[in-house]
C-alpha cells in the first residue's frame, strides 16, 4: 500500500521546485553582435508568471497541511496542471525579444515541479479511491465491492482467478 504521506510528499517536493528555479536561468538569449550571450532567470523574464508560480506553490503548500480531502486533492491536482501548462507554453512559445533565445535547465526544473504537485494529488487520489474499494486492485479481495456498485446492469460480481492463482490450482 502506498505511504499515506505520498502524495503531500511530492506536491510540496514539487512546490520547492518551483519556488527554487524561478530563480535560476530559463533562458539564454544569444545577443553576440551586441554585448554577448546573457541569461534570464524565471524570476527576471516573466512579471506575471513568476506571481502565478509563486502563489502556486504557496498554495501546494497549503493544500498539504489540511485533512486530505477530495475537494483539496482536486485543487492541488488541478494547480499543479495549471501552473505546468503555463509554464510549458513558455517551453513551446519563447518570449517576443529581438535576440534568439535557448531554454535552459531552469525552465525544464520548474515543469518538472509542476508535474509532482499535480502527481502529489493524483497519488493521494489514487489511494483514497484504493483504501475505499479494495477489491479494484485485484488483490486478495478482489471482487468485493461495495453494494450497488456491481455494475451499470445491475448483475451479480463475479471474480475471475488471474493466471498465478489459476496456476496454483493446476
Amino acid at each position: 500500500m502506498l505511504n499515506p504521506n505520498l502524495g503531500r510528499v511530492l506536491s510540496a517536493v514539487g512546490a520547492c521546485l518551483l519556488i527554487v528555479t524561478l530563480f535560476v536561468v530559463w533562458y539564454d538569449i544569444d545577443r553576440t553582435a551586441a554585448e554577448g550571450t546573457t541569461t534570464a532567470t524565471g524570476w527576471q523574464a516573466f512579471p506575471r508568471l513568476r506571481v502565478i508560480v509563486l502563489v502556486g506553490a504557496v498554495l501546494t503548500f497549503l493544500t498539504a497541511l489540511p485533512r486530505q480531502t477530495r475537494p483539496v486533492l482536486v485543487a492541488r491536482t488541478l494547480l499543479g496542471l495549471v501552473v505546468g501548462g503555463l509554464i510549458m507554453r513558455r517551453i513551446i512559445d519563447l518570449p517576443d525579444l529581438a535576440y534568439p533565445q535557448h531554454p535552459q535547465v531552469g525552465i525544464w526544473v520548474a515543469f518538472l515541479g509542476a508535474v509532482l504537485v499535480a502527481l502529489g494529488g493524483l497519488v493521494d487520489t489514487g489511494r483514497r479511491v484504493a483504501q475505499a474499494y479494495p477489491g479494484l486492485g485485484g488483490g486478495r479481495n478482489a471482487g468485493a465491492l461495495p453494494p450497488g456498485d456491481g455494475g451499470s446492469s445491475g448483475g451479480a460480481v463475479v471474480r475471475v482467478p488471474n493466471q498465478a492463482e489459476q496456476e496454483r490450482v493446476h
